[in-house]
């Protein structure tokens, strides 16, 4: 088996890796301590390629395999994860759907727009009463004439206050089975009836803003019904498939950074006479950061490249999200641990990730879910 990158994949690497040193990176710190979203990274990455990456390249993307996305957001997560879930997974989200079940027209209106970074995307699926089970949303679409008028409330969107367009979800059939009673509808800002709510104070990630969505008979042209009526389901299903993808990768970023930093101040800190990195207690860390990173890594990578390859990968996605989440939390955890009394005062970086950290065992799917999706791909769907 050959776990080698391309040379294309290892220059591509290298060349975002240097844009994010010199553009981004030194930004990090400032998203988070004012918790808002910052434009002008949208800008910068949107002129860059990098929200364009997976698409065609007719709307305005490079339409790059995921396995070399993958390294992308990883490199963007290892940069500033706030960054990442604002102008990495949510636009990611919005255009997947887009592209998948969208019509041509939708396409070259909203998609070319969210690539080049002119509209600002938001993915709103989850409700105050309902997070994994997707299945109980509560929001509502009454077609009347050639119009839905569109009741409920969205939580935890991301971009929420910021967005442009929002890929929203309503029950258009209640009655239905649970894959073909929702539809899906591309919501634009500004329109009667449609609000975000203020953002939200979070633990972490606090420079991607998040906000409740509010519908009070908002009204939505069917031109804006994307796909058909009852492919709800499976547009959420797909663009969740994408987005913990995304949320893999967001961790990988968490721990490499983690693990970076505790190396550097490891060799720098003196106690008794020399370095702390000389002490087994210290070394030993950093240690198993490395191999929690190096294996995270393996199993992003397989999973991308499943996809690549148009095999099945919902197990694989869920333990490289699983594993790469949880190890996150480790490494954060230990990274304070290494820095002592510094690990435990705001403006050091490695504070901010131990908080960024615990954002990837829940977001997008829990570790209980990922858990669940694992389990069921070996004991079988009766489960």
């Amino acid at each position: 088996m050959d776990y080698e990158l391309t040379q294309e994949q290892k220059d591509f690497r290298k060349d975002f890796r240097a844009f994010l040193e010199k553009e981004i990176v030194l930004r990090a710190g400032q998203v988070d301590g004012q918790a808002d979203f910052s434009y002008e990274n949208h800008r910068l990455l949107a002129e860059w390629g990098f929200i364009g990456l997976p698409f065609p390249e007719k709307y305005g993307g490079s339409q790059k395999p995921l396995l070399t996305c993958a390294i992308a957001w990883e490199e963007l997560a290892w940069a500033c994860p706030s960054t990442f879930l604002s102008c990495g997974i949510s636009p990611l989200m919005t255009g997947i759907s887009l592209e998948r079940w969208g019509s041509e027209n939708q396409k070259k209106k909203y998609l070319a727009r969210l690539i080049k970074g002119e509209s600002i995307g938001a993915f709103a699926l989850s409700e105050p009463h309902c997070g994994s089970d997707v299945a109980a949303l509560k929001t509502e679409a009454r077609k009347e004439g050639k119009t839905y008028v569109l009741n409920g409330t969205k939580s935890f969107v991301t971009n929420g206050p910021i967005a442009d367009i929002a890929i929203l979800f309503a029950l258009t059939n209640p009655g239905a089975p649970a894959d073909r009673r929702m539809s899906a509808f591309i919501v634009e800002k500004g329109i009667a009836g449609f609000s975000a709510g203020p953002p939200l104070e979070k633990l972490g990630a606090r420079g991607a803003p998040l906000s409740e969505l509010y519908l009070q008979g908002a009204g939505i042209p069917e031109d804006q019904l994307l796909g058909t009526e009852g492919q709800g389901w499976a547009c959420a299903m797909k663009a969740k498939e994408f987005s913990r993808m995304g949320f893999a990768a967001y961790s990988l970023g968490v721990s490499q950074a983690c693990l970076e930093e505790s190396i550097r101040y490891a060799q720098k800190r003196q106690a008794f006479g020399r370095p702390i990195a000389h002490f087994q207690e210290i070394s030993f860390k950093v240690a198993d950061m490395q191999m929690f990173v190096d294996t995270g890594r393996l199993l992003l990578y397989r999973a991308a490249w499943m996809m690549d390859q148009g095999l099945e990968a919902s197990a694989d996605i869920a333990m490289a999200k699983l594993f790469l989440s949880e190890a996150a939390t480790w490494c954060g955890t230990h990274a304070v641990q290494i820095h002592g009394g510094y690990g435990f005062l705001k403006g050091w970086k490695v504070e901010r990730l131990y908080r960024d950290a615990k954002l990837g065992e829940i977001g997008e799917g829990t570790s209980e879910m990922q858990r669940r999706t694992i389990a069921r791909s070996l004991l079988g769907e009766g489960f």
